[in-house]
């Protein structure tokens, strides 16, 4: 059965899922994956075909749909055709401002010259909320806000400061999900741990990244409960080079999944077919061995 059936079904489980339920099977999707790298991709598949014949084979709740591609409003047709939950992305404020400004620059005007970095960042705001807008009018389940505002070593900015300038701008577009009964998740490449409660504080109701690797899953999942947000990811690239990594690492998600509080997907940094197929395998895992 697909169709508004099955949508409100997978709408309701991510839901559950993100206020911390044990879904069982767990609540799985695709995060950033290129259309052209999945198996339903031919000349003749466009990308909205292909995102959604794949999350109806492989039976997910939800895909990502960036607001920015020129495909997002076909996808989310064809996903709700298929009782699959639209998860419509929209550009943050840190890192758009950053990119803008140069990346150096503005993390030197963060400090030496406050008033043109804040200045880009509500720039940036004001597209993120045209593009939220956008996707809650097309019948997103939930909006995803992609700010990359750390690296490998924690937060590029210091906690004092994005909680003063970034989250309250951040805030805003989690409102305005809130407005429309939609939950708002934030996207955040890196070690975001100690950018966690902020999220929570913000209205974010779950956070995904690349969790800092393979060895940053568990500390990422502990850190998201305890500032009571859950987690979208578990499956890193890193385990993606073969089916048997797949294998391995799609058991190793299913089981933290039971503990509640984590939403599987790929971390959003899959770039070959290869990964996909191995991402596949990972995803069929469904249970606790």
């Amino acid at each position: 059965m697909t169709g508004p059936a099955t949508g409100a079904r997978s709408a309701s489980r991510l839901v559950a899922a993100l206020i911390g339920g044990v879904i069982e099977p767990p609540v799985r999707g695709l995060s950033f994956v290129d259309p052209a790298l999945l198996p339903g991709a031919t000349a003749q598949a466009s990308p909205p075909v292909a995102l959604a014949s794949t999350c109806a084979a492989l039976r997910l709740d939800f895909a990502f749909v960036p607001s920015w591609e020129p495909w997002a409003l076909g996808a989310v047709a064809a996903l709700a055709g298929e009782g699959v939950s639209t998860l419509w992305v929209v550009p943050g404020a840190v890192w758009p401002a950053l990119e803008a400004l140069g990346i150096d620059e503005g993390l030197r005007m963060s400090l030496r010259d406050p008033e043109r970095m804040t200045a880009a960042m509500d720039a940036a705001l004001a597209t993120a909320l045209e593009c939220a807008a956008a996707g809650i009018a097309a019948g997103a389940a939930a909006l995803v806000v992609a700010d990359d505002m750390a690296g490998s070593a924690g937060p590029l900015l210091s906690g004092g400061w994005l909680g003063a300038e970034a989250f309250p701008r951040l805030a805003r577009i989690a409102s305005l999900a809130a407005d429309a009964g939609l939950p708002a998740l934030l996207h955040c490449d890196g070690d975001a741990r100690s950018l966690f409660a902020l999220a929570r504080g913000a209205g974010f109701r779950g956070v995904h990244g690349d969790c800092g690797g393979v060895t940053g899953i568990e500390s990422a999942l502990e850190a998201a409960r305890s500032a009571r947000i859950a987690l979208v990811g578990g499956i890193p690239t890193s385990e993606l080079s073969d089916p048997e990594g797949g294998a391995r690492t799609g058991a190793k998600a299913a089981l933290f999944a039971r503990g509640g509080g984590l939403l599987i997907s790929d971390d959003g940094g899959l770039t070959t077919s290869r990964q996909v197929a191995a991402l596949i395998t990972a995803l069929e895992v469904r249970r606790r061995p």
